[in-house]
């Protein structure tokens, strides 16, 4: 007990790495860009400030998607790397199936890979969500927003609640308004506490 490592962590996620910080590949992203049909290759490329920070060239197989790029470990000589992450079918509820890839290292599935020196999932790389960091009442006013977006909003959340769209069932708005109010209630304590 209280070894290296042990204890809390900050609670706003101070030194951990946040996936929105990394490159990452989507299963999704191609979908909706047509890249997921059989032989179809492009090159992905990453850039901060104009500058290109990063490229890999992505071929869709029918066993997996083909990654190609160049990685440098620690200051080291260029590494050529040329793997197929694969791909794996999981059946729907209502029929179908769904693609995801099965990450190289751990074997978990996931839509999304990101990179480091070797492109891996999520908990490979120790990566954690912008939201894991939030305090409670931050989460419950993002989810507030969040709701009045879906019913057409572009407020804050100190606005009126929207009305009803129309084509939305009642027992729905009924449901997002009954949601929107207790996470109103956990932001208002939230605040409370924090000028207390």
């Amino acid at each position: 007990m209280g070894g290296s490592g042990s204890g809390r962590r900050s609670s706003f996620g101070l030194g951990v790495d946040k996936c929105h910080e990394f490159q990452s590949i989507d299963l999704t992203w191609l979908r909706k860009r047509k890249l997921d049909c059989v032989g179809v290759w492009s090159t992905l490329r990453w850039s901060r400030r104009g500058q290109e920070t990063g490229s890999i060239r992505i071929e869709y197989l029918q066993r997996g998607l083909r990654l190609v790029y160049r990685t440098r470990l620690r200051g080291d000589e260029w590494v050529n790397v040329d793997e197929v992450v694969p791909f794996v079918s999981m059946p729907l509820r209502f029929g179908g199936i769904r693609k995801w890839l099965s990450c190289l290292s751990c074997g978990r599935h996931c839509r999304i890979l990101y990179g480091g020196n070797y492109f891996r999932c999520r908990t490979c790389h120790g990566l954690k969500y912008e939201t894991q960091y939030e305090p409670g009442f931050a989460r419950a006013a993002t989810r507030a927003i969040k709701i009045r977006e879906r019913l057409g909003s572009d407020g804050g959340i100190d606005d009126y609640f929207p009305p009803r769209p129309k084509g939305m069932h009642r027992r729905t708005y009924e449901r997002l308004r009954a949601e929107e109010e207790r996470c109103q209630q956990v932001w208002a304590q939230g605040v409370l506490g924090v000028f207390e």
